[in-house]
């Protein structure tokens, strides 16, 4: 074999044998990454009240004198423990409150008689998820048993919390992305199935009715 030979085979083995390992040693692309393994919400909740004429009229009050739009926070908490092909499977829960304050005048003009009306809904809701997307940004559907207190009472005259949470199933999707390692944005569409609560001495009846809530805010991971 000639010198000129030897090289051009050395050439060769040396490129076959290099390839693969390049190619090997190249990051995969962030679509192709799996959700990592846990992630942290915090958001704003805006729940939607009913303005339910069987509430009103337990507490003496005009329908509308109930509020109808809420304010408050979620925090949650949320583990991916596997991948079934294109899903990943996760493992969670969250805990939110929100409330809101509306005022009447339920006199007139000259001789008003202003009414202050309080809504405020907590809840605990575990939730198991189906999420599709890569660790940069993910959709989900979700949904759980838990337990929530909804009151609704005039300012002025507080009623006493409930004695055990009420049974609520929880259900709604939304999405997050990524736009740095460790912190998306999120958003969610959230409803709340509560319950009817029966009346009691200390405390009026609710029927039972489905809260609907935008949830937007930050996670991490």
């Amino acid at each position: 074999m000639t010198p000129a030979s030897l090289l051009f085979a050395l050439s060769i083995m040396t490129t076959t044998l290099t390839f693969p390992a390049t190619a090997a040693a190249q990051d995969p692309l962030p679509q192709d990454l799996p959700i990592g393994r846990y992630v942290a919400d915090a958001r704003l909740t805006f729940p939607k009240f009913k303005q339910d004429p069987s509430i009103s009229g337990s507490l003496g009050v005009a329908t509308d004198n109930l509020p109808t739009r809420g304010f408050g926070f979620v925090f949650g908490a949320h583990w991916y423990p596997f991948r079934l092909g294109p899903m990943t499977l996760g493992l969670g829960g969250e805990i939110s409150k929100a409330g809101r304050d509306k005022t009447k005048n339920t006199g007139t003009e000259t001789a008003p008689v202003n009414v202050t009306v309080n809504t405020r809904f907590s809840a605990v809701s575990p939730q198991v998820s189906f999420n599709f997307g890569s660790r940069d940004g993910w959709s989900y559907l979700s949904g759980g048993i838990g337990w929530s207190n909804l009151t609704t009472e005039p300012v002025d005259q507080p009623l006493p919390d409930p004695e055990s949470g009420i049974k609520t199933i929880n259900y709604g999707g939304g999405a997050r992305w990524f736009f740095k390692k460790h912190l998306a944005v999120g958003f969610d569409i959230r409803f709340y199935a509560v319950n009817p609560q029966v009346a009691t001495a200390t405390r009026p009846g609710y029927p039972r009715m489905t809260i609907m809530s935008w949830v937007g805010g930050i996670s991490v991971r």
